[in-house]
């Protein structure tokens, strides 16, 4: 309903009496009023709080999503890291496994002296046609020269050129028997009993003590051969002459001697060949140059190779069959090697260490062989001096008895 606009004054005094005539209308809009601002006040409190909430999850959702990123960040750095870290694990075993199977180590040198075992077997089986009378083995004494080299003699001659060569290798006990004679005329020094004492052979003739020496000098040649001469080839009967030989008789002897000196060739092999592989021999100069290069192959040769291989660099066929295996199993620089290998280097090593035992066990076949030589050989003298007088007698027996049926 449109109320007519009242003057100002006039509408106060008309609420006035509104109010004064109706007191209950005016306690409940006083009522109303004061709902509504409380509710208002309500609103607003309920408004700041939900304003707070909000800023308080702002805050949260915020923190949440900042911490989110950091442990996102956190995982992918530890993951490229890890990345990176297996490409350079990866890179450093391929670079080392690239070492261990394309690089040379420093004991490599020494490998071809192994290379040339069978060069120096080779001149050392050469060399031993030298040592048989009047082969061309140097000697530098003149009268083991001729003991040696010298036809068969009547055995009273060949004892006295015996006695005279001895004289020089007089030891102890031939001085507490007959010292100051022509036949020892003082103790040997130098090489005592060389000439009756088979270690001339085996470590080489020299002043009682002495250690073995595998390379001989050349006066230890020479008393080795002499040696031989006395324990192998003593004269059992002189040679003929050309007139002698010429009869039957003669040539009876000639054959009886040939079959003789075949036996004793046998049986004086294995000390000619010892004599042989201890003679210095040329073919190790080279190879042991190039061993020379492995700091371990030489700090083992400066230990124990033999005075004649020090001042020359030339060592025996034996010496260096024993400097092979040596230097690998008695020698500590050695162990320094084998540290440093691995992988391929390391089977490698292990293959060249089963192949050098192979190649020692072909060497014991070998003189195996020459052992049962020498056996047979002494089985069928011990059939012949057996058989011999048996046969003999029955030949006579049966000769006698077609001699009397004739």
């Amino acid at each position: 309903m449109n109320l007519p606009r009242l003057p100002k004054r006039r509408a106060v005094a008309l609420a006035v009496c509104l109010v004064a005539s109706q007191p209950s209308m005016a306690a409940v809009a006083v009522f109303d009023a004061a709902v509504l601002a409380a509710v208002n006040a309500v609103n607003v409190s309920v408004q700041a709080l939900n304003t707070s909430v909000s800023s308080l999850l702002y805050q949260i959702g915020t923190a949440i999503n900042q911490q989110t990123s950091k442990v996102s960040s956190t995982v992918e750095a530890a993951a490229r890291a890890q990345r990176e870290f297996d490409t350079a694990q990866e890179r450093n075993r391929r670079y080392e496994d690239a070492r261990q199977r394309y690089s040379v180590p420093s004991s490599i040198c020494s490998e071809s002296t192994s290379g040339g075992a069978a060069e120096v077997a080779a001149a050392a089986a050469a060399a031993k046609g030298a040592i048989r009378p009047r082969g061309g083995v140097p000697i530098a004494d003149s009268a083991i020269a001729q003991a040696v080299n010298s036809p068969q003699v009547p055995q009273e001659v060949d004892a006295a050129r015996a006695s005279k060569v001895h004289a020089q290798f007089c030891d102890a006990d031939d001085h507490a028997a007959y010292g100051g004679s022509k036949a020892c005329p003082a103790i040997s020094t130098t090489m005592p009993g060389a000439d009756k004492r088979v270690d001339s052979l085996y470590a080489g003739a020299g002043p009682n003590g002495k250690t073995i020496e595998r390379t001989f000098s050349q006066p230890q040649i020479d008393a080795a051969l002499m040696y031989i001469q006395n324990a192998y080839r003593r004269s059992v009967g002189p040679q003929l002459r050309k007139g002698e030989a010429e009869t039957t008789a003669g040539a009876q002897y000639v054959g009886l001697v040939t079959q003789f000196n075949a036996v004793l060739s046998a049986a004086t092999d294995p000390a000619e060949q010892q004599i042989s592989d201890s003679t210095p021999n040329p073919a190790t100069q080279q190879l042991l140059k190039e061993a020379f290069e492995s700091p371990s192959a030489k700090a083992y040769f400066d230990q124990v190779a033999s005075p004649r291989a020090r001042s020359t660099n030339v060592m025996s066929a034996r010496e260096f069959e024993f400097f092979e295996v040596g230097r690998r199993y008695a020698n500590t620089a050695y162990q320094a090697d084998l540290q440093s290998m691995a992988g391929d280097n390391l089977a490698r090593e292990l293959i060249r260490v089963n192949t050098l035992n192979a190649w020692l066990l072909a060497e014991i076949k070998t003189e195996l062989r020459r052992g049962n030589i020498i056996t047979g050989q002494l089985l069928a003298s011990s059939v012949r001096q057996e058989y011999e007088p048996i046969l003999t007698q029955k030949y006579r027996a049966v000769s006698g008895r077609v001699g009397g049926g004739q």
